[in-house]
């Protein structure tokens, strides 16, 4: 599963996908995990199973879903309680959900 994680451009983005990494790894799931910053979406949407975005970044939805929804890819926002805890296991968990949609 390719997944892609928007953020504000800082690093906690690059702490979830390492914790999103380890949980796919503990329950033998192939996961890979790219995190980017909200102005890098169109290079990097390419390919993406699911996107998953920051929860502040709630006020943009209406500039990201413009380009997501080009390429088609299913997107959710992370809930702030799993963005806070950076809770990998709950994260992935919304991403599977997001491909049975």
């Amino acid at each position: 599963m390719e997944i892609l994680f928007v953020c504000g451009g800082g690093a906690s983005s690059s702490f979830i996908a390492q914790n999103v990494r380890k949980a796919g790894k503990s329950t033998g799931v192939d996961v890979n995990v790219e995190a980017i910053g909200e102005t890098e979406l169109e290079d990097y949407i390419e390919g993406k199973d699911i996107i998953l975005i920051g929860p502040h970044l709630k006020y943009l939805e209406d500039d990201l879903a413009e380009i997501i929804n080009e390429y088609n890819v299913p997107y959710a926002f992370i809930s702030e309680q799993d963005y806070a805890k950076m809770n990998g296991e709950s994260i992935l968990e919304q991403a599977f959900k997001l491909t049975e949609e």
